[in-house]
């Protein structure tokens, strides 16, 4: 059963990123699946613990991306970082951030929580590796380091958003200029 729990995640996953989360339903799971939907409800008893996981998951994966990140020069994991989504500009989806953002405040307290402590180890994550490659002068800006990661992390979400309506080449262009610090 936890082979059928991953997939529903992945479904999940995919969905929340490609149309968002208001505008899926567990028929839509079912169907790629072709399992019934108690069998979802089985896993997830409601939508919001299966959005909850789908956070969990994508915050997993950026841990241990970044972790694989740790030998490597600060501007180089800098760099990794501004070009970790390119594989997923040409699918027309945005990262679960970018996705779930938009419609916080509709998105259940649980959520909001999961989505918050996403953002929260991102931009601590940033942060902290601007200060460190500011400190051993690999990298160079005037801002502090937090509002340097904000900076970075707005303007790839916005970005990656801009790129899935105008398809052209926003993302890259975002990415060549936040690459020059």
């Amino acid at each position: 059963m936890k082979g059928t729990r991953e997939e529903i995640i992945n479904i999940a996953n995919t969905l929340i990123r490609s149309v968002g989360y208001n505008a899926f339903s567990y028929t839509d799971i079912s169907k790629k699946l072709d399992i019934k939907n108690a069998a979802i409800h089985y896993h997830f008893p409601s939508k919001a613990d299966l959005g909850v996981e789908v956070i969990k998951k994508n915050l997993d994966a950026f841990l241990r991306i970044t972790d694989s990140w740790k030998e490597l020069g600060y501007k180089q994991q800098l760099t990794e970082y501004i070009t970790m989504h390119n594989g997923i500009i040409k699918k027309r989806l945005t990262c679960v951030v970018g996705s779930l953002s938009p419609s916080f405040d509709t998105l259940p307290p649980s959520m909001q929580k999961e989505l918050h402590n996403l953002i929260e180890t991102i931009i601590s994550w940033l942060s902290d590796l601007l200060r460190k490659g500011r400190e051993n002068g690999e990298l160079s800006f005037n801002e502090t380091p937090e509002e340097k990661a904000y900076t970075i992390h707005s303007a790839l979400l916005s970005a990656l958003l801009m790129n899935k309506v105008l398809q052209n080449n926003v993302y890259q262009s975002v990415q060549n200029s936040l690459l020059k610090i």
